[in-house]
């Protein structure tokens, strides 16, 4: 890709790399924005983490860890700005996708308001390390140059052969350590434009996490779901390594899409970088509210798809379970109502996740994901006052007489909410032991029906209490008063 797309170049932009530069924009939410660049393995992913004071970006020793855009909102000195993280500018590099990973951060640098070019002080100035601060200089983009690694402190002068870039200043750090990030972060401050109008705080409605096996078409439908090409694309399994933020509205909701590494059973991870990759995605998992559980409808739900479920479920994470490569699919005559019959059967626990078939490649059916984790994020929330939740138990009980338990009649007294996120509900009995699985089931069933929860996990426990039994129990109405009519 040429530089001189650059807005400041003035030269056309195509179609494709406006759409990139409008979706970094609004994932930046009109911040002004500061890539770091500089070849692989010069200390990117360290500096981003340390200014960023997290640790998102994977760091390794290896070159090319880093392959997508990772974003974060720092704060200092009173002033915000969008940090981004790049792949690196590793010209010629032997990386098969090193050219298109260059191309994404040249394209980053055209919207970018300061350019922090990061040298390794320890490698000393290269041929390719002047190639690449050339193209930074032809885009007309500020920049400030930052030599990493020299990480003693009694010796933080650069070596002399930086002094050819003809920059007016050098910063000396250690990433790793922190010395001299203090100033650049001065200097990145001072050189920020003057600030735009007042940028909205607030969090994201909703938190989603797309995750699955390697190579199911994750970072595809988040591209299709962005708008824009946001993360690469490669046919080879473990082309996304960092957890990938995406900021986008749907419903007029504003919503946090995070892409994942592919997480394979354990006996299959290769790797310092898989393992973290894999640790990160199990993290992201927490993070988020609702996840998308992306499979290959080409080859069914297979065991690792269930274990991920699990996990998922385990962590009291609401669920839709995205069938991705349904054309492909149908070409091979699956046919939805079997496909969903035979998933229940096999896998009883995903009953409660919405299914939802798609085609990353096509297009067909991406545009049910965000309507299905709404509703999944919504029933995940879901209060409820004790009135309705007694009325419900009562046509329960009405329904089917309980079990008996220890040689005596199971006598449910009454029911409250006691948490959200997902629901969890308390029944209040005479026993709280040895309670019959299937009628467990059954009241899970009957409960979840009623109060029309999709894609959440339901959570019943039950206390034991002394009080005299009574069906009419709608009088313990209100008795969580923190529940919301829903």
């Amino acid at each position: 890709m040429n530089p001189r797309h650059s807005k400041r170049a003035g030269s056309q932009l195509s179609m494709q790399e406006t759409r990139d530069i409008r979706g970094a924009r609004e994932l930046a939410a009109e911040l002004p924005v500061v890539i770091l660049v500089g070849r692989a393995n010069a200390g990117k992913s360290t500096l981003f983490n340390r200014i960023a004071r997290s640790s998102r970006a994977i760091t390794s020793a290896i070159p090319g860890t880093t392959r997508d855009l990772n974003f974060a909102r720092v704060s200092s000195e009173g002033r915000e700005f969008a940090l981004v993280d790049s792949g690196g500018l590793e010209l010629g590099g032997r990386e098969p996708m090193s050219d298109r990973i260059v191309a994404e951060t040249l394209a980053e640098v055209g919207i970018a308001d300061l350019v922090v070019f990061l040298f390794d002080g320890r490698a000393g100035l290269t041929n390719s390390d002047k190639e690449a601060l050339a193209l930074v200089r032809e885009t007309g983009c500020r920049f400030v140059i930052a030599i990493n690694k020299l990480d003693d402190p009694r010796r933080a002068a650069p070596p002399a052969d930086f002094y050819e870039l003809g920059a007016e200043r050098l910063f000396s750090i250690s990433a790793s350590h922190g010395y001299g990030v203090g100033e650049l972060l001065q200097e990145i401050v001072s050189a920020l434009p003057e600030p735009r109008e007042s940028v909205a705080a607030a969090g994201p409605d909703l938190k989603l996490a797309l995750i699955g096996r390697p190579n199911v078409g994750k970072s595809s439908l988040l591209n299709r779901l962005a708008g824009f090409e946001r993360v690469i694309v490669d046919s080879s399994p473990g082309t996304t390594r960092d957890p990938i933020d995406v900021r986008l509205a749907a419903s007029g909701r504003a919503m946090l899409l995070i892409d994942t590494a592919g997480i394979r059973r354990p006996t299959r991870v290769e790797g310092e970088l898989e393992h973290h990759s894999v640790g990160r995605a199990i993290e992201t998992i927490r993070r988020a509210d609702v996840v998308l559980l992306v499979i290959d409808a080409t080859e069914g739900i297979t065991d690792q798809d269930a274990r991920l479920a699990r996990l998922v479920d385990n962590n009291d994470r609401a669920m839709v379970l995205v069938c991705n490569k349904w054309d492909a699919a149908a070409r091979l005559g699956r046919k939805i109502t079997a496909f969903v019959r035979d998933a229940h059967e096999r896998y009883p626990f995903l009953e409660y996740a919405q299914v939802v078939f798609t085609s990353a490649l096509t297009g067909d059916g991406v545009r049910d994901i965000m309507p299905a984790a709404i509703r999944a994020g919504d029933s995940w929330r879901a209060a409820f006052q004790t009135s309705a939740l007694n009325r419900i138990l009562a046509q329960a009980l009405d329904a089917m007489d309980p079990p008996l338990v220890g040689g005596r009649r199971l006598n449910l007294m009454y029911v409250t909410q006691v948490a959200t996120a997902p629901p969890r509900i308390r029944f209040f009995a005479n026993s709280e032991r040895d309670i019959p699985p299937h009628y467990i089931r059954y009241l899970e069933t009957r409960f979840r029906s009623a109060l029309k929860l999709i894609g959440t996990p339901l959570r019943l426990d039950f206390r034991r209490t002394g009080r005299t039994p009574a069906r009419s129990a709608r009088r313990h109405a209100d008795a969580a008063p923190w529940a919301r009519r829903t």
